[in-house]
């Protein structure tokens, strides 16, 4: 599944995420503790809308891909998770 999101930002972005890089070493840690607490049914609590319409406005890519993303999962994220993942996101791909 890890291997599937990354995909999916490399196809979304068109490019290659260098694997070497401290940001796709954070993105990856996150997406393994993202999955462990969706496995154990943890979810990360709900905090104020403000960030991440602050963080949606500011990187609308990042965010779309994030929404691919909770698709592919086939469920809802919270909106702490959705603000992460976009950051992660919009990191990762950032050149």
């Amino acid at each position: 599944m890890v291997q599937d999101i990354l995909n999916i930002v490399k196809y979304t972005y068109n490019i290659q995420l260098d694997e070497d890089s401290l940001n796709y070493e954070r993105f990856v840690t996150h997406l393994r503790f993202f999955f462990k607490r969706l496995n154990n049914k943890n979810v990360l609590e709900e905090e104020d809308d403000f960030l991440l319409e602050q963080v949606k406005d500011k990187y609308k890519k990042a965010y779309e891909c994030m929404l691919k993303v909770e698709k592919y999962l086939g469920q809802k994220l919270s909106q702490s998770e959705k603000l992460y993942l976009t950051l992660h996101i919009q990191r990762v791909t950032a050149r």
